[in-house]
């Protein structure tokens, strides 16, 4: 008898760890072939409308664009799909991320798409980014530009007063408020790259339209009349 009962125990133990393996396997989606395939679908049919391919191999994407890559906080693993190709003949790079908010209590983290272009011209970094975005505020303060329309829908932070207020100045603002790809859109000029980010993942970001409003701003700014340094 007791020795059916061990028997009994033995066997309710091996269940229950079978269970909770089958239910952890069910919450990692990339246990399930089903999801792994419908996802390289998805991919693959992203890469065939951009031109662009996916790449498993780590593109610096911290390096190209530090100001951003400084908010994974030195975790690679943050740095999820990588895309690379052309668009209008220029090298681009697009990431999916995950960012920490700044609440610092309750550690939310959110996903976010990246597209990186080549600045035309080295310089200070500037970023502009959706007020009521709290992602951003792990930067320091933010300043004000002194236009109404401006200040209520973005915050500028930048190293270079001199060249944020002149970047700023020559169309550009007006510009950002008045195209339909910038609503909820960071733009950081980084002092080698630009990048354009949006919170979702790559296969649901409108990246073309991305690529295409960093690349109009990278050709609208007036590079050589701004101040460096």
């Amino acid at each position: 008898m007791t020795a059916l009962v061990l028997l009994i125990v033995i066997v309710a133990i091996l269940g229950t760890g079978v269970a909770v393996g089958l239910a952890r396997r069910k919450r990692n989606p990339f246990t399930d072939q089903r999801f792994v395939n419908q996802w390289e679908q998805r991919m693959r049919a992203l890469e065939a409308s951009l031109g662009w391919r996916f790449v498993a191999e780590d593109q610096g994407f911290q390096e190209r664009v530090p100001q951003i890559g400084r908010m994974l906080e030195a975790d690679r693993s943050r740095v999820k799909f990588q895309l690379v190709g052309q668009w209008r003949g220029v090298p681009v790079l697009a990431v999916e991320v995950v960012l920490r908010t700044d609440n610092v209590v309750s550690h939310e983290y959110r996903t976010y798409s990246v597209v990186v272009v080549p600045r035309p011209m080295p310089g200070p970094w500037v970023l502009i980014s959706p007020r009521d975005d709290s992602v951003w505020g792990l930067f320091e303060q933010f300043v004000t530009t002194g236009d109404p329309a401006f200040d209520s829908r973005y915050e500028v932070r930048r190293k270079n007063p001199a060249f944020a207020t002149a970047l700023l100045s020559s169309g550009l603002a007006q510009a950002l408020l008045h195209d339909p790809r910038a609503v909820g859109v960071a733009l950081a000029f980084d002092e080698h790259n630009l990048a354009v980010a949006v919170p979702g993942p790559l296969l649901q970001a409108p990246l073309g339209h991305m690529a295409d409003l960093v690349l109009d701003v990278a050709s609208r700014v007036p590079w050589q009349a701004l101040p460096r340094g």
